[in-house]
């Protein structure tokens, strides 16, 4: 049995909205560029997901976009819920993004106000793929970069590079090393309902 954790990085720029206070609604509506709707096409090609049996989405507008491309094919549904919903902010007051999830990666229990922190996040994407792993069928999950950071935690040795950035190695193996990249999808391995081997493709 194998996992699929998808996140297509390529969202739209450039947007303005009229009340910016509640970002939790514009980080869930913010929609994939175009170029994100082209590499949802490239991923929805790639062998390795030609087995897929279920797919599932987080409820943002960029998870849901790319999966339809992979679901078409496939004939597949996809099954969306919020268990797979991104790592949530909370209120940044003075701090910026790039601020919290530099603490972020350095304590991973740290989290602003109504936020959730990396392990909470991880605990949350682990929960639910335990839920699913039993039923032994493959699965392509269309979630989002810092949940699926927050997954790996729990299973990669942690370090960090000359940089100080944040790496996560699995079987003597980089799988995670916080470069920017325009896709993610790590491939999880399960024998007798136990992780056997996670790589990145």
């Amino acid at each position: 049995m194998k996992i699929y954790l998808i996140s297509n990085n390529l969202l739209v720029e450039g947007l303005n909205y009229e009340n910016k206070d509640n970002l939790e609604t514009i980080r869930m509506v913010r929609a994939l560029s175009i170029k994100g709707e082209e590499k949802a096409k490239e991923i929805s090609k790639l062998s390795v997901l030609n087995n897929v049996e279920k797919i599932y989405s987080s409820f943002y507008s960029s998870a849901i976009s790319s999966a339809k491309y992979l679901s078409s094919p496939l004939e597949l549904d996809i099954y969306i819920t919020e268990k797979l919903n991104d790592c949530k902010v909370g209120l940044l007051g003075s701090k910026n993004m790039k601020m919290v999830k530099g603490m972020q990666d350095h304590e991973f229990s740290y989290k602003l106000p109504n936020g959730e922190s990396l392990l909470d996040v991880g605990n949350r994407i682990n929960n639910f793929v335990n839920s699913i792993k039993t039923k032994g069928e493959n699965v392509a999950i269309f979630t989002h970069k810092r949940a699926i950071l927050g997954f790996l935690l729990k299973y990669g040795k942690v370090g960090y590079n000359l940089d100080d950035n944040l790496i996560l190695e699995y079987n003597g193996k980089i799988i995670y090393d916080d470069s920017e990249s325009d896709f993610d999808i790590y491939e999880i391995t399960f024998s007798l309902n136990k992780i056997v081997d996670i790589k990145k493709i």
